[in-house]
Formats: C-alpha cells, structure tokens, sequence
C-alpha cells in the first residue's frame, strides 16, 4: 500500500455544485461561414452529457449594438434595439442559433448578460466606454435599460424557447472601460450606480412576472467584489432578487487567493444562502497552447475556486477562439471553418462531465503535496466523485479511502491521453497518477 493517501469524507458536505458552464461571446455571432456539420459537433462536445463534456450553463451576451469603433467584429455585438421600445428580433440570428443547438447538446440553463448598454443609454454615445475612463452609464436610463433587457429575454424565453434563467445586467462595473483605446464593449459604474440598475431591473422582472432571477456583480477581480457587495448588501429589499454574487479569477496574483477566501468567508457570514459563482475566466497569456501547460494552470484555479473561493458554478469565458492567446477551449481556423480541440477542453471536462448540478463538495484530504483533490457525492448519496491533479512531472501512487464503495471507474487526461482510461470494475485500493494528469474517479458508493 502507498504511503502516499487520499481521503475523502463524505459526511462532511460543502456547497452544492449549480453547473459548468461556458460563452457564446463573441463567437456565436460568426458562424455561418463554418462547416455546419462543425458547429454540431462542437455544441456536442461542449453540451452533451455523454458525448461531450456536459457542460449545463450556457452565457449568451445581449449585444450593445453598433459599437462601429471597436475594430474587431469578434469583440462586440448586434443589439435587437431600433429605438426605444421598437425591436428587429432578425438579428443576432446566427448567434440565437448556437445557443438553441447548444440546448438542443445539453444547455440546461441560460445566463443572458449584458457588456454595455445600448448606445443611448451612455454617456458618451459608444458602448466600448467613456472617453475620459470614467462611469458610462447616462444617469435617469435605469428603466430603460431594465425594459430593454427584459424585452429581449421576454422574447428569448416566449418566442424562442429558450431556457433563460438569469439576467446579468453588469460586467466588471470596476474597469475604467475607456472608448479611447478599448477594443471591446464595457461600461464603468460606480457602486451606486450599479445598485440603481439592479434596483430598475427588480422592479421591471416583478412588474412582467418574468421568472428570471439576477446575477449580480461580474465583478472583475476578487478583491474589488467586497467594495461593490457592500453597496448592494444594504438594500435588503433588492437582495431578495438577487439570485448569485459572480467574480471573474482573471487575476492570477498569489495574494488573489487571501481575497477568494475573505470574500468567501463574508457571504458565508452575512449571506450563508447566497451562492457566489465564478463566471468567467481565461489565462491571460499570449500564444496558442493545445498542451496540458495552460490545462493544468486551468485545473489548479478551478479546485482554488471551488475550495477556497467556495463557488457553486465556474464558467469559462470564451468557449471558441481565433486568437494567438491561451483563451478558448477549442481554435477556430475561420478560412477553413474547422476548429481544433486543446486540452483545456477535456481537463474541464474532467470536471464539468462528472461533478453534475446538485452534487455536493465534501471534505477530502490528500498527503502528497504535489497531488490537488476535490471531491463531490450526489445527493442520493449513491456517486462518489474525486478530481485529482497531479502537478508533479512524475507519476504518483496514492493510496484511495472512499470508505465502501461498489466499484470505481478512473477517466484521465495528461499530455498524451484525452478522456482516458474509462476503468470500471472492482474498488480500488491506490491509483497512480499520470504525470502532469488530472483524473477523475467515479465511485458508486452507499455511505455519504
């Protein structure tokens, strides 16, 4: 038996999983020039439970509109808004469709979020952001923005069919999103500023009887999101609507990981029933990785996440990329209209695919230091799930304490292998662990 061991500790439970999820932004909008039988499959990949890597959450982003100034077409995105209260529910069609096939591959649930208001609606008459860095959003248009956003999610829900169970009105309020130099739609609001909206949209998803809940915050960076918290925490009325704090990890500073453990900690204390999400994120890093180095940096802030940021949904930002950057989970080669998988795609999947909606976190202890472990059991208390990363450029034998269990099936990934493995028979006793891998184990159990 190895010296090395992990156990886990089903009696001790933790938060309660929502789902993995991933963006349609910006790609959705861009492919009716691919090969159809490539966006099926990759919807496939993504969605679907037992063919893809099941994710459940799909992010749809309400487009701005014009935004003629941002350069890259992969960086904002069509708006439904003629004018005020008129609508043309013709565009955006390519990226409404993505999101029914990714429903029809395994979405479960929505999130429609928006980046910037429509133009009309800013200060500075841009989507992309103020001129001078400063809050965009032009003072006395909360109702109008709450009416825009729930016409078009009204339509989502009535007319398209959709499964729209959020509205994030907000994205990173606390970046200066200048107009000037920014390449992207995004809009600064001060905290006030932000609970005026929220407040606008409450009222408005209560007057339509719409059965959306808010996402509030997107916040950009931890240590930002208590300022903003705050502000929103002392109208106790306008909490009952909101549904999740979310906070982007972009930030990969070692100190980041003292602020997801305050921040965790104060919504633990003051709101124990209100779930923080981490709702998008990407490695900030240029150049193109396939590998298991940006997997494995993938895998290390999903397990801080969930265990010290204590997050009930991670979702990744941009699902498809055409970039020379370490973002998407697969490329896009848009001459050819194919796209090429990496190992981000199937390290999250070593996640997302077994850890489902409704699967508790329990305490699980490992000894070896090199090997990072979280653990999830269903709650009928029949599955037992452990996602185990092994950052050590050697392989590592661990001895496996699930208490009684029926048997176990092991899926791996690691630079040579994706979705490998697939054991299922008897309990094991100790597993070796592939070098730089993450593995799944599967134990169907009685005892939780």
């Amino acid at each position: 038996m190895s010296e090395n061991r992990i156990e886990i500790k089903l009696a001790n439970k933790k938060q309660r999983m929502e789902g993995f999820g991933a963006s349609g932004a910006w790609w959705a909008q861009h492919t009716g020039s691919w090969q159809p039988n490539e966006v099926t499959r990759l919807l496939e990949l993504l969605f679907h439970p037992q063919s893809g890597i099941g994710l459940t959450i799909y992010r749809h982003n309400i487009g701005g509109g014009d935004g003629q100034e941002i350069e890259d077409p992969w960086r904002r995105a069509e708006t439904y808004e003629v004018s005020e209260g008129e609508y043309d529910w013709s565009r955006d069609a390519q990226a409404v469709a993505v999101m029914k096939q990714a429903v029809a591959s395994g979405a479960e649930r929505i999130v429609a979020f928006a980046n910037s208001p429509t133009p009309r609606m800013t200060q500075s008459g841009l989507t992309s952001g103020h001129q001078e860095g400063r809050s965009n959003f032009k003072e006395g248009m909360e109702d109008a923005f709450a009416t825009y956003l729930v016409d078009v999610v009204k339509h989502l829900i009535d007319v398209e069919g959709l499964p729209v169970d959020w509205i994030a009105p907000i994205n990173e309020p606390m970046w200066l999103w200048n107009a000037s130099h920014n390449g992207q739609e995004g809009c600064h609001y001060q905290p006030e500023e932000c609970v005026s909206v929220y407040r606008a949209l409450a009222r408005r998803i209560e007057d339509q009887g719409l059965p959306v809940r808010i996402s509030a915050l997107e916040a950009g960076e931890w240590s930002s999101a208590r300022m903003y918290y705050y502000k929103l925490a002392e109208d106790k009325e306008l909490m009952k609507y909101i549904d999740n704090i979310a906070v982007h990890s972009y930030v990969p500073h070692v100190s980041n990981i003292v602020f997801k453990e305050e921040f965790a900690n104060l919504i633990q204390k003051e709101q124990p029933e209100l779930p923080i999400w981490m709702s998008e994120w990407t490695e900030m890093e240029g150049g193109k990785d396939f590998g298991m180095s940006s997997a494995l940096v993938m895998a290390n802030l999903i397990h801080e996440d969930l265990t010290i940021g204590q997050v009930t949904s991670w979702q990744y930002w941009i699902a498809v990329s055409r970039y020379d950057f370490r973002d998407g989970l697969v490329y896009i080669d848009e001459a050819e209209g194919k796209f090429q998988e990496t190992k981000r795609l199937w390290v999250f999947g070593q996640f997302s695919k077994f850890i489902r909606p409704g699967y508790i976190r329990v305490e699980v202890e490992s000894t070896h230091p090199e090997l990072k472990v979280v653990a999830y059991a269903d709650q009928g208390g029949h599955v037992a799930t452990l996602v185990v990363i092994n950052n050590s450029k050697e392989a590592i034998t661990s001895s496996l304490e699930f208490g009684y269990c029926k048997h176990m099936g092991v899926v791996f990934t690691s630079e040579e292998h994706s979705f490998a493995g697939r054991h299922s028979g008897l309990p094991l006793n100790e597993w070796t662990f592939a070098p730089e891998s993450v593995t799944t184990i599967i134990a169907e159990t009685s005892e939780v």
